[in-house]
């Protein structure tokens, strides 16, 4: 259950939040690209700064690395006049050497984590089921089948002459 839950995590994770926009990590900063605004009539917007590109680069900050914010993207479309409007909160840290992980290669290293380990459990259960000489040993009976008499009197073996034969006297019999 657990893992499955994080197998949801991950492929969320790996879901891009921001559609109709392309984002591209650096070791520095983010390049975002608003692709569906024709002919570059795209503005950019983070607080009161504002950008008429189709591109528009966030620096990180230095003291954090990260670059965190509430983005605008509005464009016109061609056939219609209506302003289109996207947005966003982002939150990313960059860093030099950071690696990307995408989510087909998370899927593939859960996917065959799990084989890997199905096939260590086969393994195991087919050596554990081998018989190596054929028959199989009974366990040795540490108990014999008629224990020895107590020497108290008072302990001795009833005889089955002497019961009576009231209500709940042959049950044991």
């Amino acid at each position: 259950m657990i893992l499955t839950s994080f197998m949801f995590l991950l492929f969320a994770a790996a879901v891009n939040p921001a559609q109709g926009q392309d984002i591209t990590i650096t070791e520095n900063s983010v390049i975002m690209t608003c692709s569906e605004g024709d002919h570059g009539e795209v503005t950019w917007t983070k607080g009161t700064d504002s950008i008429n590109n189709l591109t528009y680069e966030a620096k990180a900050e230095q003291a954090t690395g990260t670059v965190e914010g509430l983005f605008t993207c509005q464009y016109k479309k061609a056939d219609s006049a209506e302003n289109i409007k996207h947005v966003f909160y982002l939150k990313v840290k960059v860093c030099e050497g950071c690696y990307e992980l995408n989510g087909l290669k998370a899927w593939g290293i859960i996917m065959g984590d799990l084989l890997l380990t199905g096939g260590v459990i086969l393994i195991v259960y087919l050596f554990a089921n081998k018989n190596t000489d054929g028959t199989q040993k009974r366990a040795s009976n540490s108990r014999s089948l008629n224990p020895p008499r107590p020497p108290n009197p008072d302990y001795e073996a009833l005889d089955p002459k002497m019961r009576n034969n009231a209500v709940y006297s042959g049950l044991n019999k």
